[in-house]
């Protein structure tokens, strides 16, 4: 798919020069540079899930503690 962009005159020349040095066209090293942006600032798969959804920081590292303790409040 083909987008329209702006880009500032200070970044289209830092990204020549980036795509002189490697070989690259300026589409590639674009779709590269999104391609990286995306893994870096994707959300984790179990972030998006109902009720675990904050759970990660709060789920003890020993599952079977974990177990025991929702257990025990039977």
């Amino acid at each position: 798919m083909r987008i329209l962009t702006e880009i500032p005159d200070e970044q289209l020349t830092d990204l020549a020069d980036i795509c002189s040095v490697r070989n690259l066209s300026r589409a590639e090293a674009i779709r590269q540079a999104v391609e990286a942006y995306i893994e870096r600032n994707r959300p984790a798969r179990g972030a998006a899930f109902g009720l675990w959804q904050n759970a990660h920081n709060k789920l003890p590292k020993d599952g079977l503690k974990y177990q025991e303790r929702l257990r025990s409040e039977w």
